[in-house]
């Protein structure tokens, strides 16, 4: 059984179907291929028989819905209408429904929510033990889309903040699909002395990486309309910035020229799943893992030593994540609109829901009678190629091996908000028990200041020569005792030789 708590899932550095059954930790945990992109240090770490590891075809899917349904293929759906460009018969909602929005996603005084849409695909990965050194290369693709709404869009009602009253309009959109190749070392160095007076290992990894990027959008727009106590004075104080490449420029360029969205949706955006390359990158990856074996030193099989597997132990971990640039070549489109002070009229709540399909970022302002558009204030749009960091983390975490039962904490930070990242510390806890060697048991609870919780269950088969792993993640809703299915993934082929 695997159980976990978190404060947020803001920066995870892999999605599969172990830390998706665990609630996001994986420091001191994942290993093999999974820990080429989180932390390479683990790679050393062979706690599985044999020595070269191949996976293909892992995928996880994380799905934060703005209004969710308790049908999974409904749910599905709902993350493809978020994924594709923007339709209207999409998003439309009843009062009833907008109600239903509030309640479950601003309550209290909550006056912006978060959701994110990801996808991250292992298309393939091969690690090679030798010795005490391990050498990795994978391959894998990665969606995301992270959305920031104001409860100002959903209701007219002022939250009262401060010495004054608010209506936040806060709409911002990160989005990037990449592809990204890593290659990774991991070494393993022994002490026979230290604060343990038995065998220890010291475990160090990096993982560079070529990043191909996709076409991104980046889009943060500050709005909030403010009024004093007494209602004397109102105000609307606003800001907006943009970034884009590939097709999403070519669609923002087609709208300010034209001043009709759909058409720029329509003849720019499509529901093909082509990869356009708009950009390179580079980053990479550093881990560092201290282990302690518990009861003695570590199993040796076969009298190999160079199948060593881990057995039980004590592991303590840090890693730093995706730090590096990525550089946007192809069609880049970048312009702002400073801060300004305005006045407006009243907002009436909007009939339709934001939830991040392509496109619907143009159409949410177009559609707003009073609130500013920020497209048409947008000075002097650029044309040259930009960069932008990569969503850069740091990780730590510990994990205490008995084999049978597996106990680990993490915390983690992202170092810049992108579509992956958030820079917000999240805490991690969790527990895996095998009541048949083979077979795990996990399940996992996300405890988020100011989120909802996140309830992770999954388990699987692991033998001799391969392994098949799944995972699946719920919302669990306290303020008004519902679940929603969020999140899954699955194992492809693991091989172990």
């Amino acid at each position: 059984m695997l159980c976990g708590i978190s404060i947020s899932l803001q920066a995870q550095p892999v999605l599969n179907a172990q830390n998706t059954a665990l609630g996001g930790g994986g420091t001191a945990y994942l290993s093999g291929n999974g820990a080429l992109f989180w932390n390479p240090a683990n790679l050393a770490i062979n706690d599985r028989h044999g020595t070269i590891h191949i996976n293909m075809g892992e995928t996880g899917i994380l799905y934060e819905p703005v209004l969710s349904s308790d049908v999974a293929g409904d749910q599905f759906l709902n993350f493809t209408d978020s994924y594709f460009p923007y339709k209207p018969d999409a998003v439309d909602i009843t009062p009833t429904q907008r109600q239903t929005i509030l309640d479950k996603n601003y309550p209290r005084k909550r006056l912006v929510s978060q959701h994110q849409t990801r996808t991250d695909i292992m298309l393939g990965g091969i690690s090679w033990y030798r010795g005490d050194e391990t050498f990795s290369l994978a391959a894998r693709a990665r969606y995301s889309s992270r959305i920031k709404v104001g409860k100002g869009w959903y209701s007219d009602a002022y939250v009262q903040q401060n010495n004054q009253e608010v209506r936040d309009f806060t709409l911002n959109q990160h989005i990037s699909k990449n592809l990204e190749i890593a290659l990774g070392y991991g070494r393993e160095f022994t002490f026979f002395e230290g604060l343990f007076a038995r065998l220890s290992k010291l475990y160090v990894g990096v993982s560079p990486k070529f990043i191909i990027a996709g076409p991104s959008f980046s889009a943060t727009h500050y709005g909030q309309q403010q009024r004093s106590d007494d209602r004397s004075h109102n105000q609307y104080v606003t800001g907006f910035s943009y970034q884009s490449s590939g097709e999403y420029s070519q669609m923002t360029q087609s709208y300010l020229s034209s001043g009709n969205p759909q058409t720029a949706i329509n003849n720019n955006l499509n529901k093909r799943f082509d990869f356009e390359p708009t950009g390179y990158g580079t980053a990479f990856d550093f881990g560092l893992t201290y282990l302690i074996p518990i009861g003695g030193e570590l199993n040796i099989i076969e009298n190999e030593p160079q199948k060593s597997v881990a057995g039980k132990s004590l592991r303590i971990a840090i890693s730093f994540n995706d730090i590096g640039v990525i550089r946007y070549t192809k069609q880049p489109l970048s312009f702002s609109a400073a801060e300004d002070t305005l006045q407006i009229g009243r907002e009436y709540p909007k009939q339709s829901m934001f939830i991040g399909s392509g496109g619907q970022y143009l159409t949410y302002f177009e559609e707003a009678s009073e609130v500013d558009n920020p497209f048409d204030r947008a000075q002097n749009p650029n044309e040259n190629a930009f960069s932008v960091p990569t969503p850069a983390s740091l990780n730590g975490g510990i994990m205490l091996d008995l084999e049978r039962i597996k106990l680990m904490g993490d915390l983690t930070v992202g170092l810049n908000n992108t579509a992956l990242t958030d820079t917000k510390l999240a805490m991690h806890l969790g527990m895996e028990v095998r009541p048949i060697k083979q077979i795990p048991l996990r399940m996992g609870t996300r405890l988020a200041a100011g989120l909802p919780a996140h309830v992770g269950v999954g388990t699987g088969y692991e033998s001799r020569y391969w392994d098949f792993n799944i995972g699946t993640q719920i919302i669990f809703r306290s303020h008004t005792l519902t679940t929603e299915l969020v999140g899954g993934a699955f194992a492809g082929l693991q091989l172990h030789l």
